[in-house]
């Protein structure tokens, strides 16, 4: 299917001003690649001032980040660096202990290695300090036997996946996903840890309609300084759409700009649906994983491959028609992961909905 972006434009940006004027949504930024070629970049709303967004403002993306974990994680095993079969036991000695000797690198991306409870901490702040927070998960017991059923790690992927890294590499998991993704990408608005330059351009997210700034989730956890400063590639995201479209860009075959991060071979095997034959989805169930990404649409898994993110963002390709699309938005809705927002743009742009 050819796209005609010349009319899509204004019709995109129609549906995305429609849901501002609303109030259903409060701030959006659009952006697609067709084939590596940039097509649309769009914004809508008003930031925590009132002020109107641009394309290069930032805000918090939650889980969308998990992907850009994943495409590290691919990078250094094309490198030969490190091996998805890896026992984590291996490198992180103290992990192995508790009934994790058995977890191999492959159900931590696969989010079956059975630690995807958040351990206990005395303070949220907690979460930004990565030493204390990997050892609590190299104490942790598993919650069922790694490798079987599925427990989708919100939180514990950051450690699980970046730790391992950095045993098997020599090199911090910040550092890896900086030299592996976003340096050869051009990207410098990327942020797993933001600075007060990009403290001052972030979006907040608007979570009025569920909770007080103070005793909500945002408060205590993106809005925290502690934690949104610290490393937590999982979940403490901050970018924009322009930066999360041009990585799954560079995902598609011919990449962005002449820069292919990941064969077609290694998506072919990234994307392979890896769930346990005794743990199939339930109806409903979004957590359909490959290697570190999400998949859809149902009858088709592996064609879309990305995550959405806590306050409705998203970012994914669709390899049939050669795609990279994020949406990045800063109100959570309680109809989650259901995002009309998200559908209208599926439909306009002729792809099936997915809710993740």
């Amino acid at each position: 299917m050819a796209y005609n972006w010349e009319q899509l434009t204004p019709r995109l940006q129609g549906i995305l001003d429609e849901a501002t004027a609303k109030g259903e949504e409060k701030a959006l930024q659009l952006e697609i690649y067709d084939h590596g070629e940039r097509v649309i970049s769009l914004a809508s709303g008003t930031d925590q001032n009132g002020r109107a967004i641009t394309v290069d403002r930032v805000m918090p993306i939650f889980s969308c980040g998990k992907p850009v974990m994943a495409t590290a994680v691919h990078c250094l095993v094309q490198k030969g660096l490190i091996s998805y079969d890896l026992r984590v036991g291996d490198v992180w000695p103290e992990f192995d202990c508790n009934g994790k000797e058995k977890v191999l690198f492959w159900h931590i991306l696969t989010h079956r290695s059975g630690l995807h409870i958040l351990p206990k901490t005395d303070s949220p702040d907690d979460y930004g300090n990565w030493e204390l927070m990997c050892q609590k998960m190299a104490e942790a017991t598993p919650a069922w036997e790694p490798g079987t059923k599925c427990g989708y790690q919100g939180i514990t992927h950051a450690w699980l996946v970046g730790e391992t890294v950095r045993r098997a590499v020599g090199k911090p998991f910040k550092q890896v996903i900086e030299d592996e993704v976003f340096k050869p990408l051009g990207i410098k608005d990327f942020y797993f840890g933001t600075t007060p330059e990009a403290d001052a351009r972030m979006i907040r997210i608007d979570s009025s309609d569920f909770e007080t700034e103070e005793s909500g989730w945002c408060g205590t956890f993106i809005h925290n300084d502690a934690v949104r400063h610290g490393f937590i590639p999982s979940a403490n995201g901050v970018t924009n759409a322009k930066c999360l479209a041009r990585h799954y860009a560079s995902l598609i075959e011919g990449g962005v700009d002449g820069v292919q991060l990941l064969t077609k071979a290694t998506i072919d095997n990234a994307t392979i649906f890896r769930r346990w034959e005794q743990d199939p989805p339930k109806k409903g169930d979004w957590a359909k994983f490959g290697l570190g990404y999400a998949l859809g649409p149902e009858d088709n898994l592996g064609d879309f491959f990305g995550q959405g993110g806590a306050a409705g963002s998203e970012g994914f390709a669709v390899r049939s028609k050669g795609l990279a699309i994020a949406l990045t938005k800063n109100k959570p809705l309680r109809s989650s992961p259901v995002h009309p927002i998200r559908d209208r743009i599926s439909e306009a742009l002729g792809l099936e909905i997915r809710h993740w």
